[in-house]
């Protein structure tokens, strides 16, 4: 059976943004040259886009767009939420592809 999801995360952007670019591209079914990859994958970086946030997202823009490093978001739980969230991933998502996809114990994981 044909997919019609494609799981791409943050983590696999940041490490190789053109590479995302082009999955998500052909997954959409479209063909780009790499100069147009390029050009989308240097407006795409964190900084492009926390630049022009102010621009495009108004006074949301602080709440969506803060560090732009992987692993920021364990800054904002606390530990009890950290905790709730490994055990709840644990029980929802351990031995799926998913988790293997996510990486959760080397970017998730308190």
């Amino acid at each position: 059976a044909e997919e019609n999801i494609m799981i791409i995360t943050y983590e696999e952007m940041k490490e190789n943004l053109p590479r995302g670019v082009k999955q998500i591209a052909e997954f959409l079914g479209f063909s780009l040259p790499e100069e147009k990859i390029r050009s989308i994958a240097e407006n795409a970086t964190f900084q492009s886009m926390s630049n022009k946030s102010q621009e495009t997202h108004g006074r949301f823009a602080p709440m969506l767009f803060r560090k732009g490093d992987v692993g920021d978001w364990k800054n904002l739980f606390t530990e009890t939420q950290s905790q709730e969230m490994d055990a709840k991933f644990e029980e929802c998502l351990a031995g799926t592809k998913l988790e293997a996809k996510l990486k959760y114990d080397k970017y998730c994981k308190y």
